[in-house]
C-alpha cells in the first residue's frame, strides 16, 4: 500500500481510504449492514494497509458509524485514522446541538477522538446552519481539546461559497467530489487548483462517481480492454490518486473482489501514462455521448424563455444524475436552481427549440426532469 504525508497531517496516511457508505446489506432495498459479511472488507483492507476509514452520521441510516465502532475497535487505536461528518440538517430539521450530534458520534465509534473530521456536505445554506449555530467555532474548540485531530469540509456548493471558505477560515483538508468525468464538466479541476494553490490537502470522494465509471457503456469499456485487463475502476482511480495535492481516495467498497481490486490498484498506484490518459479522455467521450443531455451552456434558450427557466442548470443537473441514476444527484445540484427557475415552470410554447443549436428537444427533456424531482 502506498502512503500519503503532507506537513500539517499527523502520521502516514493510505492513499486508499474504505469509505463506509456502502458495505454489504442484509435485506435487498433496506440499509441493515451485514456486519459479518462487511467485517471481512474491512479487515481484508486493514491488512492489506488502508488505514483511513470514513463514516457519517446518515451512512446505512446511522448505523455506520455503530459499524466502525465495533469493527474497527478490534485495531490498535493508533493504527487507523478515524473520519465522520457533522450533518447540518439534523441541527436544521430536528434541533439537535453540536455537542449533541458530536457526543452521540464518538459513543457511536467507540472513541475518544476523530482523527478527521468534517462539516459535511457544504452549500450556502448547510453552511448558513452551521454559522447560526457558531459549529465551526465549536469544532476549532474541540480540536484544540484533542477530540478532532484535523477539521475540515465536504463539498457540494458553488465556487463563489468556496473561496468564502477557503478565505476566511483555517482547514486542515477538504473533501471534494473529483473524477475523471467531473473534472471539467463540473469544475472539479478548479476547485482541486485552489485547495493545492493554498497547500491545503484534498481527499477524493466518488472517484468512480458511484459506479458509473466502472459500468460505463459498452463502447467505453472496450477502450479500456484494448489496454489491458484491469478494470475500467482501476484507471478512475488512478486518474485522481496521482494528483499530487490528493492525501487519500476514498472508495465505497461492497463486495470482496472490489477490495481486492482497489488493493492491487493502490499497491502499484501508478500515474497514468500518455496512453492511458488518452483512453480515460476516449471512454469519456463515449459514455458523456450515450448518456448526457447534449447542452453546450450557451443559454440561447434562456434569452427566449418566457418563464425565465435555467434551461442549462436543469440540464447540468439531470446529467450528473444520468451518470450513476442515484437521485441524490439530481436533488443535489438540482435543489440549488432558485425554485422559479426550474423545470417545473416550463409551458411548452418550444420557443427555446428555435434557438438551441444542439437541436434538443427542451420541452420533452424538461418534463423529463419535473417528473423525476417530484
Amino acid at each position: 500500500m502506498k502512503y500519503s504525508e503532507f506537513s500539517n497531517i499527523q502520521g502516514k496516511v493510505s492513499k486508499l481510504g474504505f469509505g463506509l457508505m456502502r458495505l454489504p446489506k442484509l435485506y435487498e432495498g433496506k440499509e441493515d449492514i451485514d456486519f459479518k459479511e462487511a467485517e471481512k472488507l474491512v479487515d481484508l483492507a486493514y491488512k492489506n494497509g488502508v488505514n483511513y476509514f470514513d463514516t457519517a452520521y446518515v451512512y446505512h441510516g446511522g448505523e455506520s458509524e455503530i459499524f466502525a465502532g465495533k469493527i474497527l475497535n478490534k485495531y490498535p487505536r493508533e493504527s487507523y485514522n478515524l473520519a465522520t461528518k457533522l450533518p447540518g440538517w439534523a441541527i436544521k430539521n430536528d434541533n439537535k446541538t453540536v455537542d449533541e450530534l458530536f457526543n452521540e458520534q464518538l459513543e457511536k465509534c467507540e472513541t475518544e477522538y476523530f482523527d478527521f473530521y468534517l462539516l459535511h456536505s457544504l452549500n450556502r445554506d448547510i453552511w448558513n446552519t452551521f454559522k447560526s449555530v457558531n459549529a465551526y467555532e465549536n469544532l476549532k474548540e474541540k480540536k484544540a481539546q484533542g477530540q478532532i485531530r484535523h477539521l475540515g469540509f465536504s463539498f457540494h456548493g458553488d465556487m463563489e461559497l468556496f473561496k468564502e471558505l477557503l478565505e476566511n477560515y483555517e482547514w486542515d483538508f477538504v473533501q471534494l467530489q473529483i473524477n475523471y468525468y467531473d473534472w471539467e464538466a463540473d469544475n472539479a479541476k478548479d476547485f482541486y487548483k485552489l485547495l493545492e494553490d493554498k497547500n491545503i490537502p484534498c481527499i477524493v470522494m466518488e472517484p468512480v462517481r458511484g459506479g458509473s465509471l466502472q459500468k460505463l457503456n459498452d463502447e467505453a469499456v472496450e477502450v479500456f480492454k484494448k489496454l489491458s485487463d484491469n478494470s475500467p475502476a482501476s484507471y478512475a482511480l488512478r486518474f485522481v490518486a496521482q494528483l499530487p495535492n490528493v492525501l487519500t481516495t476514498l472508495s465505497g467498497m461492497s463486495t470482496y473482489e472490489q477490495v481486492e481490486d482497489n488493493i492491487n490498484t493502490f499497491n502499484e498506484c501508478k500515474p497514468l501514462s500518455d496512453e492511458e490518459m488518452k483512453a480515460i479522455d476516449r471512454a469519456n467521450i463515449l459514455f458523456r455521448k450515450n448518456f448526457s443531455i447534449p447542452c453546450t451552456a450557451c443559454k440561447y434558450c434562456v434569452t427566449e424563455c418566457p418563464k425565465g427557466i435555467d434551461i442549462p442548470s436543469c440540464f447540468s443537473a439531470f446529467n450528473e444524475y444520468n451518470a450513476t441514476r442515484d437521485i441524490q444527484d439530481l436533488n443535489k445540484t438540482y435543489l440549488l436552481i432558485p425554485e422559479e427557475k426550474r423545470a417545473n415552470n416550463c409551458i411548452d410554447c418550444k420557443k427555446c427549440m428555435e434557438h438551441c443549436p444542439q437541436e434538443i428537444n427542451i420541452p420533452r427533456k424538461l418534463s423529463n426532469i419535473k417528473d423525476l424531482t417530484k
